[in-house]
C-alpha cells in the first residue's frame, strides 16, 4: 500500500470513495475543494493507493499548532482490515511528531465498534462525550484523543 499526499486533482476520486464507505463524514464538493483550496484551517488529505486497484482510502486532517483533529478517514470495504487504515494513520502520527505537535483529536459514533476499536489499537484513549453531535440517525460521538 502507497500513501500519498492528496491534491485537487483527486477531488473527483475522494468523493467517490467516500461515497462508497457508509461510516465516513460525507462531505459535499464544496468541503472537498476547501481542503486543498483554503489555508484556514489547514489541512492535510493522504491517500492510501493499492497498486493494482488505484485509491483504497483516504484520510483528513486539520492540523497547525500543538491540537490537530481528524477530520476524515474511509478506507474501501475490500481493503478495509488489510493495513490501508493502520497506514494513513501512521501517516498523520509520524507528520504531527514531526511537526511538534502535542495531540490528535477525533470525534466516532458512539456506536462504531469496529472504528473506536481500531483507534484505541492506535494510541487513542477516550476523552469525552458530545451528546447528540451526529444527526440522521441522531448519535452521541465519543471524543478520542491521541497524545504524543
Amino acid at each position: 500500500m502507497k500513501i500519498r499526499i492528496g491534491n485537487e486533482l483527486d477531488v473527483a476520486r475522494l468523493m467517490e470513495l467516500n461515497a462508497e464507505v457508509p461510516k465516513a463524514a460525507h462531505w459535499t464538493p464544496r468541503q472537498w475543494l476547501d481542503v486543498f483550496r483554503e489555508a484556514t484551517p489547514a489541512r492535510i488529505c493522504w491517500i492510501a493507493e493499492d497498486e493494482s486497484a488505484g485509491a483504497a482510502g483516504f484520510l483528513v486532517a486539520q492540523y497547525g499548532g500543538p491540537e490537530w483533529e481528524l477530520e476524515n478517514i474511509a478506507v474501501l470495504p475490500e481493503f478495509q482490515r488489510q493495513g490501508a487504515g493502520r497506514a494513513l494513520l501512521t501517516a498523520l502520527l509520524a507528520e504531527m511528531e514531526e511537526a511538534g505537535a502535542e495531540r490528535i483529536l477525533l470525534e466516532v459514533r458512539a456506536s462504531n465498534g469496529t472504528a473506536i476499536r481500531f483507534y484505541e489499537g492506535n494510541g487513542f484513549v477516550k476523552a469525552g462525550r458530545r451528546r447528540d453531535y451526529y444527526s440522521n440517525p441522531v448519535e452521541d460521538a465519543l471524543l478520542l484523543v491521541h497524545m504524543r
